[in-house]
């Protein structure tokens, strides 16, 4: 092997055989695979697939609803998960996202209940499509398209408190 300097990284292909005689290899990627004893290479990213946010099982409701922010208190649509599993209510830029902006922990929820427009919230909103969601941290208000949608809303969130 060539002399390599401490503060530097040369890539070369590596394969490692485990003890159930899988084998790792990485060669000049950053996406490695796992080929096991009987001949099936599996993908990092298939690993990692079923562990994503994005996996169906774990999406209880999901769809757009404004969020009042916290700071600034402009009206935003996101793109929101209720999932019940990890007891998160994690919200996307947009439904095509992966990475998630951000999550309410549901553990946290004192209640969540039906609100009342407040001033500066997106035009054409119906009165009876707001709600609010309190935590221990914070007050989470929300505009759904349309009170049906509301009422819907707030009640997966109910049944995932209990």
């Amino acid at each position: 092997m060539e002399f390599v300097p401490k503060n530097c990284t040369r890539y070369k292909s590596v394969s490692d055989a485990g003890p159930d005689g899988s084998t790792l290899t990485k060669a000049n990627s950053d996406v490695a695979s796992v080929t096991s004893s009987v001949g099936t290479v599996h993908s990092t990213s298939q690993y990692y697939d079923q562990f994503s946010s994005n996996v169906a099982e774990n999406r209880t409701h999901e769809g757009y609803l404004y969020k009042r922010g916290a700071l600034l208190k402009g009206w935003k649509q996101r793109w929101f998960v209720l999932d019940s599993i990890k007891h998160q209510m994690r919200y996307y830029d947009a439904m095509e996202d992966s990475h998630c902006k951000g999550f309410i922990d549901l553990s946290e929820v004192m209640y969540v209940t039906s609100g009342t427009a407040t001033q500066g919230a997106p035009k054409r909103s119906d009165d009876k499509a707001f709600f609010d969601l309190r935590t221990s941290k914070r007050m989470y208000n929300f505009l759904a398209s349309d009170p049906t949608s509301c009422q819907e809303w707030v009640e997966k969130i109910q049944s995932c408190l209990q």
